[in-house]
């Protein structure tokens, strides 16, 4: 890869153009909070259990974003810092993201991290990755209120098998990731036996011992157990 690319994927005009819409990102997640925090007041939700429920979430989410971190070096690498922090921001999957600029790669003829690339492929990949997830956000645009007369004509009108279609259809997605990952057998299957084997571990344990740090520290000790286990496993 060459020096004049990685000098214009990551020059002050391109952390410039992709901090502005960041900017909003938070300013987003700023509005949607305090609405959200109104909303639950109204429902009768305490301020504790809000704050709780807050605590909970931010403490789940650094192991999620642990991973994302770390995978997203490679991403940095390939279309710079600014872009890859921009595109992870909005789309929140590096897998996505790499996907993306790999076709980009293909499809321009040239090779990943190679010394073709250029602004040209720069420009290109980072219209892929932006118009190949359009589909999602116009969806979300047009049928994120019609969800809850979705999810009762699937459940048959009983407002019972809602929250079961919901965990099924959690269940099925990190199956269908999980498996991605497993075959061929490799050092990958460690990740799952051993983050899977000490989720249900702490689960059964705090059932009777009610740990509040477990319930918000659970999700990220098992992803960084798991990381360090596969980790190790590649070692051996």
């Amino acid at each position: 890869m060459n020096e004049a690319y990685m000098k214009i994927a990551n020059s002050p005009v391109m952390w410039i153009a992709c901090g502005i819409p960041l900017i909003w990102v938070i300013i987003q997640a700023i509005v949607y909070y305090q609405k959200s925090k109104k909303a639950a007041l109204a429902m009768g939700i305490t301020p504790i259990q809000i704050s709780h429920a807050t605590k909970s979430a931010s403490i789940a989410s650094i192991g999620p974003c642990f991973v994302m971190i770390t995978t997203m070096l490679s991403l940095m690498l390939n279309v710079g810092a600014p872009l890859a922090w921009l595109r992870v921001d909005f789309i929140g999957s590096v897998s996505y993201e790499l996907t993306g600029a790999q076709m980009t790669a293909d499809a321009m003829g040239i090779e990943m991290g190679g010394p073709q690339m250029d602004a040209n492929f720069l420009c290109a990949a980072a219209i892929v990755m932006t118009t190949g997830c359009i589909a999602w956000i116009i969806f979300t645009l047009l049928f994120a209120d019609k969800m809850e007369k979705v999810n009762m004509v699937m459940a048959g009108g009983n407002k019972a098998l809602i929250p079961a279609l919901g965990a099924g259809a959690i269940i099925g997605c990190y199956s269908s990731l999980t498996v991605d990952r497993v075959f061929p057998i490799g050092p990958n299957i460690w990740a799952i036996i051993v983050s899977g084997g000490l989720m249900m571990a702490m689960t059964f344990y705090n059932k009777k011992a009610k740990k509040q740090w477990i319930k918000d520290w659970g999700t990220s000790l098992c992803m960084v157990s798991g990381m360090i286990s596969a980790t190790v496993a590649s070692m051996i």
